[in-house]
């Protein structure tokens, strides 16, 4: 756990407010303002993914594992971003729109 990962009981959650966040494999790119809470999910296949800017929630994702890949699924997505996501490169950008 590096020194941004909280461990609540059986759970590890990961906050960060860094411009670049790596997360299971997959490299977030975040504009100023916004941060990342990643993990906490009982199931030890998925951790979820949620972008806050201030108190607001913008976005939510799914990181599902396989054995040898994963994937990224949008749950939800605030119209006032925009979330770029290259699956081949694993690398999602988040901005504010303009």
């Amino acid at each position: 756990m590096n020194q941004n990962g909280i461990l609540l009981g059986k759970r590890q959650f990961l906050y960060c407010v860094d411009d670049v966040v790596e997360v299971e494999g997959w490299t977030f790119t975040i504009a100023p303002g916004f941060k990342v809470i990643a993990g906490g999910s009982a199931n030890p296949v998925q951790t979820l993914i949620s972008i806050y800017r201030e108190s607001e929630k913008e976005a939510q994702l799914l990181l599902t594992h396989r054995r040898l890949d994963s994937d990224l699924t949008v749950q939800a997505v605030s119209s006032d971003i925009v979330l770029e996501i290259s699956p081949s490169t694993r690398k999602v950008s988040v901005a504010e729109k303009q």
